[in-house]
């Protein structure tokens, strides 16, 4: 689990002490999303929102114990306002069992983004054998993480690019991956992935600006083919990568120009949403 912050906790939009927070009720099936708050507002809440659904009715859970749009922002609203936390990120769990949502819960984790530098001069992931069973279900996995974290920390890296026993690259264990090659874009086909809010983003940007974005299998024996890379997640947002193990990639025009506007569609939302809350 990720190390709890803040001062409360809500679950099922009852506010509680963290301090009165345990994990012994979320060792059943977990569905979860994690949102980032941008000067308390909540970042692209509605796509995360939608993708949590989704993910339910992948599994099956009975609708009628899946919360509505509405009565999760207003958690999301409280959590933030009773934390006072301006900026960082926050869990939303479902925690489920027999088919049906048992509690919902909400709160801040530990969280950590990219620094000047990182963006600068780009980071240094790794690559490991490992797939999730069912990709595109943002379902908690925790072999998975610990195992990819431990490996993260040991290798003094920023990420792990996952491939799978076909040798095919898929994702990373907390992000997606583009790689970048005569100015296209390239990255695994969307069955294989967990599309981000993100990803969602860059796809979007693309196609507006007559980039072109392929999806194809990508083995993970032809990457010193490309001639760039990067990640993209609620936390990194958009973020070029500099080496995988020992395959190093050079900076992007590509690249900077994506993540010039992905930052101004966060701008806009921001501007957006603080009008309507006037």
């Amino acid at each position: 689990m990720n190390k709890i912050i803040g001062t409360y906790f809500l679950e099922n939009g009852e506010i509680k002490l963290i301090t009165n927070f345990s994990n012994i009720h979320l060792n059943n099936t977990i569905l979860y999303e994690v949102i980032r708050v941008i000067n308390y507002v909540p970042i692209f809440y509605e796509y995360h929102l939608k993708r949590l659904k989704n993910s339910a009715s992948m599994l099956n859970i009975e609708q009628k114990t899946i919360p509505s749009n509405t009565k999760l922002f207003i958690q999301i609203e409280k959590l933030i306002s009773e934390n006072s936390i301006e900026n960082g990120n926050f869990k939303i769990i479902y925690n489920i069992k027999n088919n049906e949502i048992q509690s919902t819960i909400l709160y801040f984790i530990k969280s950590s983004y990219p620094s000047a530098i990182d963006y600068k001069n780009g980071v240094k992931i790794i690559s490991i054998k490992a797939e999730r069973t069912n990709p595109n279900i943002k379902q908690q996995n925790i072999n998975l993480r610990e195992k990819t974290d431990q490996l993260i920390l040991n290798s003094n890296a920023f990420e792990a690019l996952l491939y799978n026993s076909e040798n095919i690259v898929t994702e990373c264990s907390k992000s997606n991956i583009f790689f970048v090659k005569q100015g296209g874009i390239y990255t695994a086909p969307q069955n294989l992935i967990l599309k981000g809010i993100t990803w969602e983003f860059v796809n979007t940007i693309c196609k507006e600006n007559n980039i072109e974005l392929i999806e194809k299998h990508i083995s993970i024996l032809e990457l010193s083919e490309f001639d760039s890379a990067f990640i993209t997640g609620t936390s990194p947002k958009i973020l070029r990568i500099n080496k995988i193990d020992d395959i190093t990639f050079e900076e992007s025009k590509v690249i900077d120009f994506i993540s010039l506007k992905y930052n101004d569609a966060i701008n806009l939302y921001l501007s957006k949403f603080n009008l309507c809350r006037t």
